[in-house]
């Protein structure tokens, strides 16, 4: 695969592909990096943060998530509000620290795995499996089930479900990094299904504490 040069945005953040991910852009030297995107016509690529700060020098993880710019609000003292979607992901060859900003020689990293025919059950079952952990998030708020169905395409959903897992940011970045996506269904598969026993718990032990606090009454 061919490689090309790229500003680097760390966060202490994991985008996705196909997830959306609103920056509010401050400090002088991003708002240079948004300024030379724009005006050279190219994106940029968010990485999650290995070591270091935001503000400040920081390490980023090697595999990130190119940012397409998708909304731009400017505020009067120069800051701006981004709303980015994620793109192809890619893998970090070298940077540079020519600019202000990092910069990364980086090369785009290829779906595998994502075979319909043979993943179709794999999907399913996630699917299935990703619903009730949502729903059971929403019982435990007070919220009504969401009836809509999550989507049956398996990156799509493997990254649907990666973004919205409770995780740490390492986790959240080994879901990022894994190359195959039938492997991170499989990987979701199994943090779903501890988190759904452990919501289960919860939702119980508020249903008590809720009946217990009506007899007092």
């Amino acid at each position: 695969m061919p490689t090309q040069w790229l500003p680097l945005f760390p966060l202490n953040v994991v985008l996705f592909p196909h997830m959306a991910l609103p920056l509010h852009v401050f400090e002088p030297r991003y708002r240079q990096m948004i300024a030379d995107c724009l005006e050279e016509g190219h994106s940029f690529g968010v990485v999650a943060i290995r070591e270091g700060s935001q503000i400040g020098l920081a390490t980023p993880y090697e595999v990130g998530t190119l940012a397409k710019i998708v909304r731009i609000d400017r505020l009067d003292d120069g800051r701006m509000n981004l709303l980015v979607m994620g793109a192809s992901r890619f893998t970090i060859v070298q940077t540079a620290d020519d600019r202000p900003y990092l910069r990364g020689q980086i090369r785009i990293i290829p779906e595998a795995g994502d075979d319909l025919d043979a993943t179709a059950r794999l999907t399913e079952t996630t699917a299935v499996t990703f619903r009730q952990y949502s729903n059971l998030l929403r019982e435990l708020v007070g919220q009504q089930p969401d009836d809509a169905e999550p989507p049956m395409e398996p990156e799509l959903l493997s990254y649907l479900i990666a973004a919205a897992l409770n995780l740490q940011v390492s986790e959240k970045q080994s879901l990022l990094a894994e190359p195959r996506t039938d492997a991170r269904l499989v990987l979701e598969l199994r943090i779903l299904r501890k988190e759904i026993v452990l919501l289960k718990q919860m939702v119980a032990h508020a249903a008590t504490a809720a009946k217990a606090k009506t007899s007092l009454n």
